[in-house]
């Protein structure tokens, strides 16, 4: 990140943390979801579930032991 893109977040985050002026703090906000990954495909969605079941069937072991 640039100075600047720090300086403006900084800024953001201070202004969202007073309370004062939301309208800008939700300005920074809707920039960041703008900035989505578009790298990100269906085999994140594969790894997200694999580690869902896996979480699962681990507490379920812990559980019955």
């Amino acid at each position: 990140m640039s100075d600047e893109q720090l300086d403006t977040a900084l800024r953001a985050a201070n202004v969202a943390l007073t309370g004062r002026q939301r309208r800008e703090a939700s300005r920074f906000a809707s920039i960041e979801l703008r900035f989505e990954d578009p790298r990100t495909g269906p085999w994140e969605i594969a790894a997200m579930t694999s580690v869902a079941l896996a979480s699962v069937l681990i507490v379920l072991g812990v559980w019955f032991l």
